[in-house]
């Protein structure tokens, strides 16, 4: 059985394409949102309550979908409290199901055969997933985060011991699941929205990466190296790919 977990916040508005990629291979949906919406980074954040109720009521057809409102930001680090809110979520999910945490930008493009999949992992084994993660995006054209080892933790039975935002305390096995990650691939507001208020906000200096984003084309992608905010080698380089690809 399978309980699903997504944050709410400021990428509301990529989280019901996020749902619906997961919905049909969920027993149940387990929504985060903050009472007061304020973010990791102890910001207000813009959310259209109207907009977004609307949009879970025509997806959620089966009502699988549980929305918790609470104070997710009680802690002085954003990464505590992005930990803190995932922890709080899973021990709200069924007792013995996987509880798989999914970012509300981040997209499942292959989620029938993780389903299947799933049913064969050890109950004491973390689940990971694959990671395609992009950059910038002109017109149908993505530029795309060369990573090395671009697994992710996003599953696991344990309730309460996550370590690192979603990653248990536990030994992970890298699953087939692929995960097209929207992250840095947006507008320049929104993106900005984002690093001011993600968890790692703290630990770089936004208004200089803004700019390096800023300078990134298609004539000179390929020049950009190491650039990860925080750590730099994490992203080596840069590929360019077709929208088509993902269709």
């Amino acid at each position: 059985m399978l309980s699903f977990v997504t944050l709410i916040a400021y990428d509301y508005r990529y989280a019901l394409r996020t749902i619906s990629s997961y919905y049909d291979i969920a027993d149940e949906i387990i929504l985060g949102l903050d009472k007061d919406r304020i973010s990791f980074s102890q910001r207000p954040f813009p959310f259209d309550a109207a907009e977004f109720h609307r949009g879970l009521a025509a997806l959620d057809v089966a009502h699988k979908i549980r929305l918790i409102e609470a104070d997710f930001h009680p802690l002085p680090h954003p990464m505590e409290n992005d930990q803190y809110e995932r922890r709080v979520l899973a021990q709200a999910c069924k007792p013995g199901n996987w509880v798989i945490q999914i970012d509300a930008d981040e997209f499942l493009l292959n989620a029938e055969e993780f389903a299947e999949w799933v049913k064969q992992v050890p109950e004491d084994t973390g689940i990971m997933g694959r990671w395609v993660t992009i950059f910038k995006q002109f017109g149908d054209q993505y530029l795309l985060i060369e990573e090395p080892d671009a697994f992710i933790p996003i599953g696991t039975k344990l309730r309460d011991q996550y370590v690192a935002s979603r990653r248990a305390d536990q030994p992970h096995l890298k699953s087939p699941l692929v995960i097209l990650h929207q992250a840095w691939g947006r507008s320049r507001t929104d993106l900005e929205l984002k690093l001011r208020n993600w968890a790692h906000s703290p630990d770089f200096d936004v208004d200089n990466y803004l700019r390096l984003w800023d300078a990134v084309t298609l004539d000179n992608y390929t020049q950009l190296k190491n650039f990860h905010p925080v750590y730099p080698p994490y992203w080596p380089s840069l590929e360019k790919v077709e929208l088509s690809a993902f269709a």
